[in-house]
């Protein structure tokens, strides 16, 4: 891997893991305000998704490692989320199931692209707003006021176009990587009969 693996940068992606922590530890926890507490962690998480690649910018601190864990914490946050919802009954069942197929193919997806070709492919634009959208949809689903639960069609609407739509950017970028870039096995292999 290049690069340092203690920067700033991912230090913000691997805190944003480590806030679930007391996300989860909120929801579970019948106290009162105990959702809004919840709520308060995962918009910190929430923070650190747009400073991590804005610091790894400005300090010039962008690295394969950090292609991999930015994204890998944001499904995993959304992951554990999506699921403690779905298991209070707070979304429904086909939106928890498009957020975590989408989120297992892309990432089944980059473990085929780094085997076979030795890349790692960064989280697209369209990717990052969705996921920016899916995060806000979830916190009007925990938060379940009447407010949030007027504009939860909205959400959940945009966030399903976003999430389809980066998927779809992510399938074309993988298939161009896939037909144009050669086989890291085919190349050591002809690299070792030269």
């Amino acid at each position: 891997m290049q690069g340092k693996f203690w920067t700033i940068s991912n230090v913000l992606s691997l805190s944003r893991i480590i806030l679930m922590a007391p996300v989860v530890y909120f929801f579970l926890t019948p106290v009162i305000h105990n959702r809004e507490y919840a709520v308060l962690f995962l918009l910190l998480a929430i923070t650190t998704d747009a400073l991590d690649g804005y610091f790894a910018r400005l300090l010039k601190q962008e690295s394969e490692i950090g292609k991999i864990i930015d994204p890998l914490a944001d499904k995993i946050c959304v992951g554990i989320v999506v699921v403690l919802l779905l298991f209070f009954g707070d979304i429904s069942v086909w939106f928890a199931v498009i957020v975590i197929l989408r989120d297992a193919l892309i990432f089944i997806g980059g473990l085929i692209l780094k085997v076979r070709k030795g890349i790692i492919l960064a989280s697209n634009l369209a990717g990052k707003f969705a996921v920016a959208f899916v995060a806000f949809t979830l916190v009007f689903a925990m938060m379940r006021y009447h407010f949030f639960s007027l504009l939860m069609p909205f959400s959940l609407f945009v966030s399903v176009v976003l999430l389809l739509f980066s998927f779809a950017v992510y399938i074309k970028k993988f298939y161009t990587v896939m037909k144009s870039s050669p086989d890291i096995n085919n190349s050591s292999r002809k690299g070792n009969s030269q």
